[in-house]
């Protein structure tokens, strides 16, 4: 009479390949993960944070044609929670960085370079209505040519979120008393220069590529801010 054989959980195979694919999401890490889950679930990439996007390297030879060629590529959301009845709470904003295109484009962003009001400058910010109610400027600075670092890509389709938490007890009394609204805006002043080294091979691209909005400014729809009433 046989006995079956108990499978063997300790199956080596299995370490491997659970290894293997800890490995490949380390080596993946945030340059290539976001453009993964977002061209596999484009509902979920919306939890993908700006600061995760791939920097722009080399971009006198690395560019898309199509994201050079898009027309308006960039468009943008903005939500709000409602102001807390708590004045030791915070109003909860999101701004949505969305490519309307086919090709891969680029955008100016650092997480500590987010503007509130617009002071000019190249990069992301919120404006909050009416007038310019609590502008804070990051001292963000534009130049001829802007850094890697600042320079972050989108992949086709692709979104990116960035989180803005502010303490109620800092809000203008207009935005306490449901009054205000708030729009989220992206400014670029300029394509960007290409920097040659004296020595080095003829760029392919003869600028960064930044210029991807006409007129240089894109801002979202306007949403207002609703207080949350507590329950008596």
């Amino acid at each position: 009479m046989g006995f079956l054989r108990r499978r063997d959980s300790g199956n080596p195979n299995l370490l491997v390949g659970i290894f293997l694919l800890i490995l490949l999401s380390v080596f993946m890490g945030p340059n290539v993960m976001p453009r993964l889950i977002s061209s596999v679930t484009p509902i979920i990439d919306e939890a993908i944070p700006c600061e995760w996007l791939r920097y722009g390297v080399d971009r006198a030879n690395h560019q898309s044609l199509i994201g050079r060629a898009s027309d308006n590529a960039l468009g943008l959301e903005v939500r709000t929670s409602p102001v807390p009845s708590d004045q030791n709470g915070v109003l909860s904003i999101e701004v949505v960085v969305i490519n309307q295109s086919l090709g891969t484009i680029p955008i100016i962003y650092s997480p500590n370079q987010f503007n509130i009001g617009d002071d000019g400058s190249s990069g992301l910010g919120i404006i909050f209505e009416p007038g310019n109610l609590q502008a804070a400027s990051s001292g963000r600075s534009d130049a001829q040519s802007f850094s890697e670092q600042n320079i972050r890509l989108l992949g086709p389709r692709q979104r990116c979120i960035h989180n803005i938490n502010i303490p109620v007890s800092q809000l203008d009394q207009t935005i306490r008393q449901g009054g205000g609204s708030v729009k989220a805006f992206y400014r670029i002043n300029g394509a960007g220069a290409i920097v040659q080294a004296a020595a080095g091979p003829t760029p392919i691209y003869p600028d960064q590529g930044l210029d991807v909005i006409g007129g240089g400014y894109v801002e979202s729809l306007v949403m207002p801010i609703d207080v949350l009433v507590s329950a008596q």
